[in-house]
């Protein structure tokens, strides 16, 4: 993680506070790692095995992309071995909506769902997300992504308070059009997802 080069192209003070905050992250979680203290997940090395499911809302990264991502990906993997999601796995995730260990489908839920969010989804103005350096924590290694306005922050909030009741129970800069709800393994890999629904944003 690098702090923004000073002569850079001046950012807003909304993304601002968030390299502030990953900042932050960058140093506690990078401590913990060099201590040993890294999580690794129980099922990494016997995946067939994890039947653990979760649904969320999530962004594609368009193929654009993927080049600059995989180059991280590979130096990065020149440090040490670990697992590296392939191409077509690349995502950014908007919102979870069940989480690993608490989601079972429920057909009726997954339409219930899918309607909210294609109402919230109707009114969501255009996402750009700028990619840029690399975070962690204690289990993994990811690209981050910046966004220059509270959209995306505020939309978040508004799935979170849609979907209460159902609670209860520098890498390129992506122009995001098209939202998908889907199920996915802890690694999204596309043979274990399943595609519920595709939403155009600013149509639903």
């Amino acid at each position: 993680m690098r702090k923004r080069p000073p002569d850079s192209t001046p950012i807003s003070p909304y993304r601002a506070a968030q390299e502030r905050l990953t900042e932050e992250m960058w140093r506690l979680n990078r401590t913990r790692l060099l201590r040993g203290e890294a999580q690794v997940d129980p099922f990494l090395d016997r995946m067939e095995e994890d039947q653990r499911r979760c649904l969320t809302l999530l962004a594609r990264i368009p193929p654009t992309l993927h080049p600059a991502l995989l180059d991280v990906q590979a130096r990065l993997l020149r440090a040490g071995p670990a697992f590296a999601y392939p191409a077509a796995s690349f995502h950014f995730t908007i919102r979870g909506i069940y989480d690993y260990g608490k989601y079972t489908r429920v057909d009726d839920d997954i339409r219930a769902i899918g309607e909210i969010l294609s109402r919230l989804i109707a009114d969501l103005p255009p996402l750009a997300v700028h990619f840029r350096g690399v975070n962690c924590n204690r289990s993994a290694v990811f690209v981050q992504g910046f966004h220059d306005a509270p959209t995306l922050g505020m939309f978040r909030l508004a799935i979170g308070e849609a979907l209460a009741a159902f609670r209860d129970v520098e890498g390129g800069t992506a122009e995001i059009h098209e939202l998908e709800l889907s199920e996915i393994d802890k690694f999204c890999l596309p043979d274990s997802t399943v595609r519920f629904r595709t939403f155009k944003i600013g149509s639903g």
